[in-house]
């Protein structure tokens, strides 16, 4: 099978462009940030998918995120992560071969020469803690009871389809050469990479089939292309697409724009500068930046810009969903999906575009 190297790139526009911001001043730990509806004693904003006032149901629900890895050591994700794996295959995998560390590249890794940009480092951990982010300095998971599997699957030197498709199966408990049985099955696996075919690969597509039948949710960001289609793996049928918009419920000029999209959700971006208690447009998440003397720490910024991170919010919100409602399967939340939607603004470049964004209220949520 071909390997894809860098063919699945925007995902690194998201990062890329959250490295370019810079970091801003931390909110007190006791504020929910607007993407979950509430800047108390603000009125939430448009776009906030509200699940604030919905308290996780009984069920813990296990999402895998396929990512870059995720730091552990993050204040934010302590008691939140199950064990995980690097799924990453010679010779794109600078540590030699998989195993069961799934911790990021270190920031110094190169391939070819080439240095890896903390952002990209950092990436699995910020999508891990809009899952299921604890509460440390205001960094809030939409469901703070969910357990995140992280599987590492890109670093220094690319991504291949193969690792794609067997870092998936494994996430849902099938059995893949040369790894143990994931003993903690997911029930949602997001995916917040993009940049694949035009078209669902044949390969990629009957693997999603046999996911979905088997009661996995896919959840894959749009990709930041600017306003071209679909790529995979958020083309395949089946697949929850997640496009971004601003808070106030207009497409960002950086998401996908396809008719294909199931649904959008907050993915930050510039300030509004309409004097509305959400106009700073980012998402807070947990990450790393560097001290003065260019040591890493651990930090919750509101820097997050991307549907890469517009995706977690959905995958988060599937697992608030499912600890109420366990047996429910994708085709449920299909059929269910006007109950937790709202009008996006529409816009003239999409014709065939009828954009609808998450919004969840808890008589939606619990059964």
């Amino acid at each position: 099978m071909s390997v894809i190297k860098m063919h699945f790139k925007p995902w690194l526009a998201a990062t890329i462009a959250v490295a370019a911001m810079g970091c801003v001043a931390v909110q007190a730990a006791t504020v929910q940030p607007w993407h979950l509806g509430a800047l108390a004693p603000n009125p939430k904003a448009p776009a906030a998918i509200g699940t604030v006032g919905t308290a996780p149901g009984p069920h813990t629900v296990v999402v895998a995120v396929l990512d870059s890895g995720v730091v552990a050591e993050h204040p934010s994700l302590q008691g939140q992560l199950l064990p995980g794996a690097d799924m990453q295959s010679p010779p794109a995998n600078v540590r030699g071969g998989r195993s069961s560390n799934f911790a990021p590249d270190e920031r110094e890794t190169r391939c070819s020469g080439r240095l890896v940009s903390g952002a990209f480092r950092v990436h699995g951990t910020e999508v891990s803690s809009l899952i299921a982010g604890n509460g440390y300095e205001g960094v809030w998971g939409v469901n703070p009871k969910a357990k995140v599997v992280p599987i590492r699957l890109m670093g220094a030197c690319g991504m291949s389809r193969t690792d794609l498709l067997d870092g998936m199966a494994w996430a849902a408990g099938l059995p893949v050469a040369g790894m143990p049985i994931n003993p903690n099955p997911a029930r949602i696996i997001n995916l917040s990479l993009s940049g694949g075919r035009n078209s669902c690969s044949p390969e990629l597509q009957k693997l999603v089939d046999q996911l979905v039948s088997k009661g996995v949710f896919l959840v894959a960001a749009a990709g930041n292309n600017f306003h071209k289609p679909l790529a995979e793996p958020a083309n395949c049928a089946g697949v929850l697409s997640v496009g971004s918009v601003d808070a106030e419920n207009r497409i960002e000029v950086y998401s996908a724009l396809d008719p294909r999209t199931v649904l959008y959700a907050p993915g930050g971006g510039r300030d509004l500068r309409n004097g509305q208690a959400w106009e700073h447009n980012k998402l807070r998440v947990a990450t790393y930046d560097l001290d003065v003397l260019g040591r890493e720490r651990p930090n919750a910024l509101d820097r997050a810009v991307g549907t890469s991170f517009a995706a977690p919010l959905v995958s988060g919100f599937l697992s608030l969903w499912l600890s109420h409602n366990p047996d429910k399967t994708p085709g449920h939340f299909m059929s269910e999906l006007p109950l937790f939607l709202q009008a996006v603004v529409a816009t003239p470049k999409c014709p065939d575009c009828q954009p609808m964004g998450l919004v969840a209220p808890a008589s939606a949520v619990k059964p």
